[in-house]
């Protein structure tokens, strides 16, 4: 490794993460003027810094540790900011070149077991149709489709918040083969098309439009996996899919599968009630205990990505179904509103590991 290289990545990653400072800095003013959450104490300020400073992060902001004990209801020193969680501890954690490949939902056969997704009745990758491991022309791509009732379609990779995902209904339609044509321009290259899970009747009382999901956040650490926090994200009436930045709301969920006494929305605002009037604390999330079993097990194939955020349901059959993970970019203020600090009792071991990464080391280290 030259010196004159390293310097130029050393000048490269503090300019990028200069930046990434101040686009995290004015989201966090936002928050604070829209909910205005109390000050903290000076006693606390004091336990944060010297909370972090033993970990080589000595100037952090203390706004967010401000947002989330205010929007929690108490104050912790083990909060984690936003901006140091995807600006160190996450490439800390997890082999950011590789997660494209991983997260490529056109893919996730490849690491998930096939039983454990939903059902992918066709999938574009790059341009090429395929349908299991047959390619297909465009026009017999169309001719398989225009025989569905129904289905999802989706980007397979780079999406967030739900964008893009949509249920297609084709029964009745005039012409079929022209709104496929249509539908298949419009997404160009690297979709899925799958079949429509029938979720649980327990999760469906929430909502019945939309698909309602466990996100779950897991550690894999030398002893095994760990599931850190999870949430139930429930859709806005009407509307497919469930994320809050959709309209939807999300609650958390305690370690027996148990709904916390409140959910959020992406505003900030807290409920303890979905609109139809069914009470969030007075419910159990299904098959939890299998969740939780389910994603400590296929966390353990993955052992370049030592956190991950896994979306899963359980269908009408009890079935688990993991509809996709997530290994960068994975949201984080969700769970530390509703469960408190998000790395729990592991937060020592995890900030020692982005303690003694090497940032610019590792980014040299990427081909190309």
């Amino acid at each position: 490794m030259s010196t004159s290289k390293r310097i130029f990545f050393t000048i490269n990653s503090k300019i990028r993460l200069k930046r990434s400072d101040y686009v995290y800095n004015k989201k966090i003013n936002r928050l604070i003027h829209k909910t205005k959450v109390p000050s903290l104490s000076a006693a606390a300020k004091r336990e944060i810094l010297k909370r972090f400073a033993q970990y080589g992060f000595s100037n952090i902001s203390l706004k967010w540790h401000q947002y989330y004990s205010g929007m929690h209801g108490s104050v912790h020193s083990d909060f984690v900011p936003e901006n140091l969680f995807y600006g160190h501890i996450e490439p800390a954690l997890n082999r950011v070149p590789l997660y494209p490949a991983w997260e490529d939902k056109a893919s996730m056969e490849k690491f998930v077991d096939e039983s454990l997704t939903p059902n992918t009745l066709l999938k574009n990758c790059n341009g090429f149709y395929y349908i299991k491991d047959d390619i297909l022309s465009l026009e017999e791509a169309i001719a398989y489709c225009s025989k569905l009732d129904q289905f999802v379609i989706k980007p397979s990779m780079g999406t967030w918040g739900g964008q893009s995902v949509r249920k297609i209904e084709l029964e009745g339609s005039k012409d079929k083969k022209k709104l496929l044509n249509e539908l298949f321009q419009e997404y160009k290259k690297d979709f899925v098309i799958q079949e429509i899970l029938t979720q649980s009747p327990e999760l469906a009382k929430f909502n019945p439009t939309s698909i309602n999901t466990i996100r779950v956040m897991s550690f894999f650490r030398p002893s095994g996996v760990v599931v850190l926090s999870s949430l139930l994200r429930i859709g806005k009436k009407g509307l497919f899919t469930d994320n809050t930045a959709m309209g939807g709301v999300a609650c958390g969920v305690d370690v027996n599968g148990n709904l916390k006494n409140f959910g959020i929305d992406e505003f900030g605002i807290k409920t303890t009630q979905t609109k139809d009037g069914i009470k969030l604390e007075d419910f159990t999330i299904p098959q939890y205990e299998k969740i939780v079993a389910t994603i400590e097990k296929v966390h353990r194939q993955m052992p370049y990505f030592k956190l991950v955020s896994w979306d899963v349901t359980v269908n009408d059959k009890s079935e688990v179904k993991i509809i996709e993970f997530n290994t960068f970019g994975q949201g984080i203020n969700l769970h530390q509103i509703t469960n408190g600090p998000l790395f729990r009792e592991y937060f020592d071991e995890i900030m020692e590991i982005a303690k003694s990464y090497d940032k610019v080391a590792d980014v040299m280290s990427y081909p190309g």
